[in-house]
């Protein structure tokens, strides 16, 4: 398949490896191709309930992972379909983009909210991004504010890939053991940069994982022939190779179609759960500013990945609080009513359990939105 995307230097070495230039299967026999994947801790271990996070939070305020909130976040439910519901009734419990990101009909409060045109109502995205900005002008002055947030998880990686088929072979039975324990991605090569033949340290994405981005794109150019989306105010992003990407991918033709320059923010606290898998890892300051050169670094970005450490794990309690910490400094400095997050599976996961949105699982190269209020709650005072 001869496909040249562009070159990118490898994010973990000098190599140079060529994106896009073959499927995946001929990709892993590349020594220079690299893919990518999401941590990998039992993904049935993920889920806490956010009722019992919550009650936790209350009664654990003098931990050292405690974070004085700034908002008191909670979705707002019955303005799209059910996420878990869709993720129950799928074949795989997992959710994939749904068609105008699953928008109920409705209407709204307010005549702003509805307007019309030669006696022609306007469409439910209209409607609704009006909404929204009716809900923030009544509550200006009373410390809560709502937002759109549109939720991506990257396309699939080098790392999806070896897992899946490190998962195939250990049902096969054909997995090396040693010492009673077999080789699989969990024991031994999550550990790993790589296995000799592709690398996975801060995995970039696979010919699948391109596609899928790519479609990203498409679904604003698709709906827009409908119902037109609304494209996001800010673009954030995690500082993993696999979300730099998928960000590029999905809006840099949909920018440009509206006369703007994708100028996405990278979010430390956007990455993965932090874990002692090396695709936990994120490259050098200087590799990502090489590479994505129109995005903005925020303040306070290290060189070096100062967050990943081989000796600790983060559990869901401080992801979530990572996250209350990413979304109070969202909140608190951007005025757009809707903003996009590129991020991972554990830090949907986390916004989840932040909000209160009973857990679901995404395919890789989803969109999902999640309407979300935000309430102002007073210092040191633990919200209710």
């Amino acid at each position: 398949m001869k496909r040249l995307i562009r070159r990118l230097t490898h994010p973990q070495s000098d190599k140079v490896i060529q994106k896009g230039a073959t499927t995946e299967k001929a990709a892993q026999n590349a020594p220079d191709t690299m893919l990518e994947t999401p941590p990998q801790q039992d993904r049935n271990t993920m889920a806490d309930s956010s009722a019992a996070f919550q009650n936790r939070e209350a009664n654990t305020s003098t931990s050292s992972h405690t974070h004085d909130m700034i908002y008191k976040y909670s979705y707002v439910p019955d303005f799209f379909k059910n996420y878990a519901d869709i993720a129950d009734s799928s074949l795989n419990g997992k959710v994939s983009t749904q068609p105008a990101l699953g928008i109920l009909e409705k209407e709204y409060d307010g005549e702003s909210a509805n307007p019309t045109t030669n006696g022609e109502r306007a469409q439910q995205w209209v409607r609704f991004t009006n909404y929204i900005q009716e809900l923030n002008r009544r509550h200006i002055n009373d410390g809560t504010s709502y937002k759109l947030l549109y939720i991506i998880r990257h396309g699939q990686g080098i790392h999806n890939v070896k897992m899946d088929e490190l998962k195939v072979a250990e049902e096969a039975g054909t997995l090396e053991i040693i010492d009673g324990k077999p080789l699989n991605w969990k024991n031994y090569w999550s550990h790993e940069d790589g296995d000799g033949k592709v690398i996975w340290a801060d995995a970039q994405l696979v010919d699948k994982g391109i596609r899928q981005a790519q479609d990203l794109a498409k679904l604003w150019i698709d709906e827009a022939q409908k119902d037109a989306l609304p494209l996001p105010g800010t673009v954030y992003t995690s500082p993993l190779a696999r979300c730099l990407e998928t960000t590029r991918l999905a809006y840099t033709p949909v920018m440009a179609r509206h006369g703007r320059r994708l100028q996405a923010v990278i979010k430390e606290n956007l990455r993965e759960r932090i874990t002692d898998h090396t695709c936990d890892r994120r490259s050098t300051r200087s590799w990502i500013e090489r590479n994505y050169p129109d995005y903005t670094i925020e303040e306070g970005f290290s060189e070096e990945d100062k967050s990943w450490d081989v000796t600790k794990s983060e559990s869901l309690e401080q992801h979530v609080v990572r996250i209350q910490r990413l979304f109070d400094e969202i909140f608190s400095n951007d005025a757009s009513p809707i903003i996009s997050l590129t991020t991972h599976s554990y830090a949907l996961t986390a916004i989840l359990a932040l909000v209160g949105y009973p857990k679901f699982l995404v395919n890789e190269g989803t969109i999902v939105p999640l309407f979300i209020k935000a309430e102002k709650v007073t210092q040191n005072t633990p919200p209710s």
